[in-house]
């Protein structure tokens, strides 16, 4: 089992499916972190981040992300038929822990490390801590500004690097969930952006529950709520592929 998991994780992550993603992941971000600052250092770090999480082309394609890690990689595994002999080799149950802990983490990072250095980026070109001059009153309201004002610049990017994390955990599994229900690698690629796109606006008024808002943090109002939420939203989809892998077990 051991062998198998460590060569599992590292399969999730050497692959061109992963760099390509975060690749692109970093592209949307550092283009907008980019042309959201001026060129002195006038404008507040939440102002670019703002622009970033908000303006930028990344919030309503970021489920697409996640999936190309890992995500299809058992509809490779069904239509040749190597399904079988790991099931022969392993419990499905042993199988479907590593194979979820390997898609999901895989996911995960491909979204945390491009928006931690996009939240880095716009702290060294922005300027940190509760927004004055012309951003004054930016935060007005909003979570953010009592977190900066309690915990510190540092819980903003802390905070938004693990609910990325989360996100990618989820949309990654969301895809590994078609692939191993409809086996197909087209399905598993394009059903998990349908819907995300789906959930973003019938649950527009239910902000926790909203993928995008989730991602973001501040519209849920707190970000332990989003991030216990993004969890909750883990064990569904991981509980619902462990079902799918029992059905293909039992249908040989």
């Amino acid at each position: 089992m051991n062998g198998f998991f460590w060569k599992d994780m590292k399969r999730s992550f050497l692959n061109v499916g992963f760099f390509v993603g975060m690749a692109f992941v970093a592209a949307l971000l550092t283009a907008a972190v980019v042309t959201g600052t001026p060129p002195e250092r006038i404008r507040s770090s939440y102002y670019i981040l703002f622009n970033v999480f908000g303006a930028s082309g990344f919030g309503p394609f970021a489920a697409v992300f996640p999936v190309l890690a890992y995500g299809t990689r058992f509809c490779e595994e069904y239509q040749s038929g190597y399904y079988r002999m790991i099931f022969s080799r392993m419990s499905l149950v042993r199988f479907g822990r590593i194979r979820i802990c390997s898609v999901a983490l895989s996911g995960g990072v491909m979204l945390a490390v491009p928006i931690a250095s996009a939240c880095i980026m716009a702290y060294i070109l922005g300027v940190p801590g509760v927004p004055q001059g012309s951003d004054e009153g930016l935060l007005d309201g909003t979570i953010m500004l009592t977190y900066i004002v309690k915990y510190g610049d540092w819980y903003i990017v802390v905070g938004k690097t693990v609910l990325g994390f989360l996100f990618g955990c989820v949309w990654a599994l969301m895809g590994f969930l078609f692939a191993v229900w409809i086996p197909n690698r087209y399905v598993a690629l394009i059903a998990p952006f349908v819907l995300y796109e789906s959930m973003w606006i019938g649950l527009d008024g239910i902000a926790w529950l909203n993928p995008i808002r989730l991602l973001r943090g501040d519209d849920v109002g707190s970000y332990p709520l989003a991030a216990g939420v993004e969890c909750v939203y883990i064990i569904v989809v991981a509980t619902v592929i462990m079902a799918g892998l029992v059905r293909r077990y039992r249908n040989g």
